[in-house]
């Protein structure tokens, strides 16, 4: 297999501790990202983040590379949110969901500030729209859209086969849908994001 992050791994197996931290460097700010995507909150994602890698570096006496390196540590990274959600009983922190439907203030059209502040009413939108999907949806929809992996890499990840992430991301994408359907209505735009 011809991923760098594999023989880091593997050399961190062996006893080398800079590749650890090499891994680490490479894919925090990747992780915690999809952690802050899966839990709806900031500091969540960093502490979960911080227990992906704790997992991680207990993996390294039993790690067999079966896939991408990515692919086995998204896998601890969803499962883990996915205890952590459940945990909680699914009391998700999810955005301000009444900020997000509460009208925009009238304000002077064309200004740039003005763009700035519909780029964040749209992702704030947005994000509610990912918060309110399922878990397993939100993960696949996050891991192939987001995090730019394959199906087949999603798949993996999440821990199911391949069709049953297409559809997984089917179902996501049209509740998203659903869930945005009013603010299609007023900014076509907003398909393109999603």
């Amino acid at each position: 297999m011809d991923d760098p992050d594999v023989a880091l791994m593997l050399a961190f197996s062996k006893g080398q501790e800079e590749a650890f931290v090499e891994l680490y460097n490479r894919h925090r700010d990747r992780i915690v990202s999809y952690t802050r995507r899966m839990l709806g909150n900031q500091a969540q994602a960093e502490e979960a983040a911080q227990d992906v890698f704790l997992k991680l570096y207990r993996a390294r006496e039993t790690y067999a590379p079966r896939s991408r390196f990515s692919t086995f540590l998204y896998r601890i990274a969803t499962n883990h949110c996915l205890n952590l959600n459940a945990r909680v009983e699914r009391k998700l922190v999810r955005p301000d969901v009444e900020a997000a439907n509460r009208p925009a203030p009238e304000r002077a059209a064309g200004t740039r500030q003005d763009a700035e502040l519909e780029r964040k009413r749209l992702r704030e939108t947005l994000n509610t729209a990912l918060a309110s999907l399922p878990e397993r949806q939100r993960a696949a929809l996050l891991l192939v859209h987001y995090e730019g992996m394959s199906y087949r890499e999603a798949a993996g990840a999440i821990e199911v086969s391949e069709s049953a992430i297409k559809s997984l991301i089917h179902r996501a994408r049209s509740a998203m849908m659903r869930e945005l359907e009013p603010e299609l209505r007023n900014d076509r735009g907003v398909l393109h994001a999603v």
